[in-house]
């Protein structure tokens, strides 16, 4: 990640490579811009008299060698109107330019975002939001690009300028929020874009247990321990694969002695065929992103681990592949789970629900203070809700609504479906207790009523991250790939319960 610092200082006196100036909606200048316009006598009104850059959001103009400047460039980057402008606007706008300037040679750079007015946010919270757009932006995986070109005139540095030295505090505790948070959305990122032949479950075992320090214990179970533990919805699953599974706990000790932590639980499918009942062959490459709801766990115990939070979690992560083989599990198979409750398997492609029943009955027989998981589980969210917003389910209203008020604060945002008693019908089962798939019908809620059956009466919420966890579009503040979705929400929902 690039660095990234935070002064106060007149734009005039900068002698970075760029400054960069928010522009509003009819050429209006901020703050910062009106007093750069009086340094440089007529140079900046008589651009903004000629050129066609209005100020609507996102559009784009560099001036070289303005009068009166140090710097050899001032970037004009469009805010659009101010009154509409929220968070994620600081975020994509300070994205994009970055992206920009990464390209053009420009090494260090100031930028002027935060002093922009946006309802409801604090500085702080302004200076966060932008150290984050950079940051998550500029991220890329290109690792396996063996002809990739050195680019020796990329963005070095980078300083977010604010108004006055009296916030300096708040500003530099805002930045150290975000260089956390963006370590672990950007960890999650890189986890799950790893390809399947080299993201097996072994190696997400070993990433989890590169984590640990002396606040977080890391065990990694393998397939002889799994097998000791009774864990048999996980190696059902694992029966088509030639690969052994993993069991993951995660334990961060960071608050009071006996306070029940919060538990966070992650479905860590390394690469879903479908078993028998075979995907098809059309993008199924992308279910190496299968494992991406273990990866917001990890991410997040990265992200709380370095920002040293006052809280105690618990992490569970079931990880395996689903393969055809041999001895793969079949439709019509009957599953004695973890906790007892037996599964009439009638369709393999439902398995992430398989293997998530033991990690939520492990994590709930814990007594942790609430149940938080994760998980691409149907692509029935995907159809409900496309990449927009998470699928959030569950029986905890505390922790959904939390989770509702951080989504809208970070955009890592959320959706609540219901989860009614009459939908618990689509899953009964005339052999088994219940069966892995609901029918047609809402196949998002039927999921989580399966999922329900193992979290006993521990306040609990599921967030299907199906048509979030990735992106082949790319989007402003993330390439093509992992989103990492999931991480900051959770970041922030832990952040708000330590206040």
């Amino acid at each position: 990640m690039i660095e990234i610092s935070v002064k106060a200082g007149a734009a005039a006196k900068q002698r970075d490579d760029a400054v960069i100036l928010p522009l509003l909606e009819g050429r209006k200048l901020s703050e910062s811009g009106k007093e750069l316009q009086q340094a440089s006598g007529k140079t900046l009104s008589g651009f903004l008299r000629k050129f066609d850059i209005s100020g609507n959001f996102g559009g784009m103009r560099t001036l070289y060698d303005v009068e009166g400047t140090f710097s050899q460039r001032v970037v004009l980057i469009g805010a659009g109107d101010e009154k509409k402008l929220r968070l994620e606007g600081l975020r994509r706008l300070a994205s994009k330019v970055a992206r920009r300037l990464d390209k053009s040679g420009a090494r260090d750079v100031s930028m002027y975002l935060p002093e922009l007015n946006i309802k409801g946010a604090s500085l702080a919270d302004k200076v966060q939001a932008v150290a984050e757009g950079v940051w998550l932006g500029l991220y890329r995986f290109d690792k396996y690009q063996t002809q990739k070109k050195e680019n020796k005139r990329a963005l070095r540095s980078l300083t977010v300028m604010i108004p006055s030295r009296r916030d300096l505090e708040a500003a530099e505790a805002a930045l150290a929020t975000a260089r956390s948070v963006c370590s672990g959305v950007n960890f999650a990122r890189d986890l799950s874009n790893e390809p399947g032949n080299v993201c097996t479950p072994e190696f997400l075992g070993d990433q989890a247990a590169g984590l640990a320090h002396n606040k977080l214990n890391v065990t990694v179970m393998d397939k002889a321990a799994i097998e000791k533990a009774g864990f048999t919805a996980l190696l059902a699953v694992n029966q088509g694969s030639a690969k052994e599974p993993r069991f993951i706990v995660l334990e961060y000790k960071g608050g009071e002695k006996d306070a029940a932590p919060v538990a966070l639980v992650g479905k860590g499918l390394t690469f879903d065929a479908g078993g028998i009942s075979i995907k098809p062959g059309a993008l199924m490459e992308e279910m190496k992103f299968d494992m991406c709801g273990s990866a917001a766990v990890l991410g997040i115990f990265k992200a709380v681990s370095e920002m040293n939070l006052p809280v105690n979690l618990l992490g569970v992560i079931a990880s395996t592949e689903n393969l055809l083989g041999s001895a793969a599990y079949k439709p019509g198979d009957v599953i004695t789970t973890y906790k007892g409750l037996t599964i009439e398997v009638q369709n393999t492609d439902a398995e992430g629900r398989i293997i998530l029943s033991d990690a939520l009955a492990y994590a709930a027989e814990q007594k942790p203070a609430e149940i938080i998981d994760f998980a691409t589980l149907t692509g029935a969210c995907v159809v409900a809700l496309g990449s927009q917003a998470t699928g959030l389910l569950g029986t905890g209203e505390k922790v959904k609504k939390g989770l509702k008020t951080s989504g809208d604060h970070t955009h890592d945002r959320v959706w609540e479906l219901p989860m009614y008693e009459e939908y618990q019908e689509q899953i009964k089962s005339h052999i088994a207790d219940i069966r892995n798939i609901g029918g047609r019908d809402a196949g998002t809620i039927t999921a989580a009523c399966f999922l329900s059956r193992f979290v006993d009466d521990i306040p609990w919420a599921h967030l299907d991250i199906a048509g979030t966890a990735w992106d082949m579009k790319g989007t402003d503040i993330s390439p093509k790939g992992a989103t990492g979705a999931g991480v900051r929400l959770v970041v922030d929902y832990l952040q708000r319960a330590c206040l």
